[in-house]
């Protein structure tokens, strides 16, 4: 044997099971018992979502990407070496920004008609300015280009949200309506995303924890009620968010009864 060979370093190198004992020490995902492979322990879908998913984006596997590959491997690299996926840079996003659960739920049906891959729903993330969000997901910027387009005329055509692409910033672009790249967090932890890049080391890591997640090709739907349960969230959001559209959703009901007030009027002789 070479005596310049390493077997440890070679052995950490490859050490899937040390990358990803998060997952494991969590309960996420356990070993399955054929292969050894990486499965989630339960199928279950999200309860607590915010978003509606009105259509899933074919070869997107956001959970392994996003959730396995940046959370937990790119998290535990030092700052200088965290990188973004590599497929997730691949996808551009079309956002709309609503200002008014009137408008969100104008979106929702927007989504529905287009049946582009979406979802929309209340903007719960503390890193994300404003109350209401929708997304479009496509693959490379050419396609996020042309959905960005065809956005904003399907917006242009509904009196509702027709205001929203008249807001501009000072270079005349739309700031309700914009084209990013993947999501919110890759920018905050590893920068511009005109900059990013894919290394060696980075497929290597990716090639070998892909190696052993096993392929989950089950695409969830969110049944009616669970439906039903984020759509009166959304309501709820706007009412404690002093969103005054909540009304047409409760028929012009508060929905909790207005303060006993003490204090006298103002004498507007006075002001």
């Amino acid at each position: 044997m070479d005596d310049k060979y390493s077997v440890y370093d070679h052995l950490k190198a490859h050490d899937i099971i040390d990358a990803l004992r998060p997952l494991l020490d969590s309960g996420a995902y356990k070993l399955r018992r054929e292969d050894g492979k990486f499965i989630p322990s339960s199928t279950s879908i999200s309860k607590d979502t915010p978003w509606i998913h009105v259509k899933h984006a074919d070869g997107f596997n956001c959970g392994l990407w996003h959730q396995v590959i940046f959370n937990v491997i790119s998290a535990k690299l030092p700052e200088g070496k965290r990188f973004v996926p590599r497929n997730c840079q691949n996808c551009w996003k079309v956002v709309v920004k609503p200002r008014t659960l009137q408008q969100l739920f104008h979106l929702l049906e927007i989504e529905k008609k287009l049946d582009r891959p979406s979802k929309c729903g209340i903007e719960v993330r503390d890193s994300v300015p404003g109350l209401y969000g929708g997304y479009f997901y496509n693959k490379g910027q050419e396609a996020g280009l042309e959905c960005y387009g065809a956005i904003c005329m399907a917006l242009s055509e509904n009196e509702v949200m027709a205001p929203l692409l008249t807001e501009l910033d000072g270079d005349n672009k739309t700031t309700r309506i914009i084209l990013k790249r993947a999501c919110t967090e890759f920018e905050h932890a590893v920068g511009d995303s005109s900059k990013w890049e894919v290394t060696d080391e980075q497929n290597a890591i990716e090639d070998l924890v892909e190696r052993y997640m096993a392929a989950d090709n089950l695409v969830l739907t969110q049944p009616e009620h669970l439906i039903w349960d984020i759509k009166k969230r959304w309501i709820e959001w706007a009412w404690k968010n002093g969103d005054p559209t909540y009304a047409l959703y409760t028929a012009g009901n508060p929905l909790y009864p207005s303060y006993v007030t003490y204090h006298p009027p103002v004498d507007a002789t006075k002001t």
